[in-house]
Formats: C-alpha cells, sequence, structure tokens
C-alpha cells in the first residue's frame, strides 16, 4: 500500500470518528430528552454524581485518551483525536446537565482501535426517544429507512442505508437507550451491533448502582 493511500484512509477514519462523536451529540439534542420536573425533582437530582470511566468492559477504551490508539491505525493522529474527544467531552458535561435541568455526563470511547461509540448518561427514568421520522427499510426498495427495535433491555433506533441488491440489509447506525432505577443511558455507533450496545449499556447502568 503507498504512503498516499495509507494517509488518505487513515484521514478518513480519522473523519469518520470524529463525525461520529459530533453526530451523536446533535442526535442528543434532536431527540427530547427526559427533563427532571418540579424543586423536588431538581433537588433529588443535586444529589446524584454521574461519571464514566477510562474503558468498559469489551475493549472499549476512552477517546480522549491518546493510548486508546497507540497500536492501531490511528497512532500517528492519537494525540489530535485525544485533544478534539476532550474538548467535546468537557463541552456536553457543561451543557447537558444546564439545558437538562438534571445531572448528565457524556464521553465517547474507541474499539478496535478506530470504531467510535459515543455515550450519555442522565439522571432519568427515559422513555422520551425516538427518531425525528420512522420510514420501513424493507419497504424503499433497497434505499434505506429508519425503524425502532426492542432490544434485550433497551429500545433502539436502527438506521439503514443503501444497499445494492435492494433488502433492507443491516443497519448502518444504531442508537440505544436503556433505563436503570432512574438512570438512563443513550449510547450510539456506526460500527457496533444494537445488541451489543444495550449490552455495554447495561454495564454501565450496573457499575453505577454501586457507587
Amino acid at each position: 500500500m503507498s504512503a498516499t493511500t495509507s494517509r488518505s484512509r487513515t484521514s478518513t477514519v480519522v473523519g469518520i470518528l470524529v463525525g461520529l462523536v459530533l453526530l451523536g451529540l446533535v442526535a442528543a439534542f434532536a431527540i427530547g430528552l427526559p427533563k427532571a420536573a418540579g424543586d423536588d425533582a431538581t433537588e433529588a437530582a443535586a444529589d446524584v454524581e454521574l461519571s464514566l470511566p477510562d474503558t468498559l468492559p469489551g475493549g472499549y477504551a476512552a477517546a480522549d485518551d491518546a493510548a486508546s490508539f497507540a497500536d492501531g491505525d490511528l497512532a500517528q493522529q492519537a494525540e489530535a483525536i485525544a485533544q478534539q474527544q476532550a474538548a467535546s467531552t468537557k463541552y456536553g458535561n457543561q451543557v447537558l446537565p444546564d439545558v437538562l435541568g438534571t445531572p448528565a455526563v457524556t464521553r465517547s470511547y474507541v474499539v478496535d482501535g478506530t470504531t467510535a461509540v459515543f455515550v450519555q448518561v442522565f439522571q432519568s427514568d427515559g422513555g422520551a426517544f425516538a427518531p425525528g421520522s420512522l420510514t420501513d427499510p424493507e419497504t424503499t426498495n433497497g434505499a434505506g429507512g429508519t425503524t425502532m427495535e426492542a432490544v434485550g433491555d433497551g429500545a433502539c433506533i436502527l438506521t439503514y442505508g443503501q444497499s445494492t441488491d435492494g433488502s433492507a440489509g443491516t443497519p448502518s447506525q444504531s442508537e440505544c437507550q436503556v433505563s436503570q432505577d432512574g438512570l438512563t443511558v443513550q449510547i450510539q455507533s456506526s460500527g457496533v451491533e444494537a445488541a451489543e450496545l444495550v449490552k455495554v449499556a447495561d454495564g454501565i447502568l450496573d457499575d453505577l448502582s454501586q457507587q
């Protein structure tokens, strides 16, 4: 493989990683997230402290840590990616609780060195979760569409891209919501299947319940 091809491929992957995280942030605000209502709810919310760890079970490492990219195709861009993701995390952790009026945190992760996963946790029982529109991907002759499915403990928005054979194919992006004991995780990726995202969300909620 030529150096030019390698640089082109790496730049493309970096764009996908950064783009997904930014898309996740936009989607978080586009989807109507539940808000704590009334003084009692606000007062109770103040007692909750939320945080996301540097690593998640399954090989997910924080994208704001350059070491997460050290052994992969993005090693040369590790510092730049980590700095950008750290800035995004800091911004999200300021904006989300301010807008929602309830404790909330966000962080992006990477698995296998290149696949991005975007995570949010906020104090809520969940439920207010849906795409802007729904289109049955089975009826579009391979043009794609967006639908929702119950996956394990979660509700997932599944986005299908275009396919060459006219079938729905597999989702090009999945975003799932899982709630437990007054906390909700929303988790999104274009490279990880919905069932795996729900599994990761379950693990995050289990860990938070033990804090």
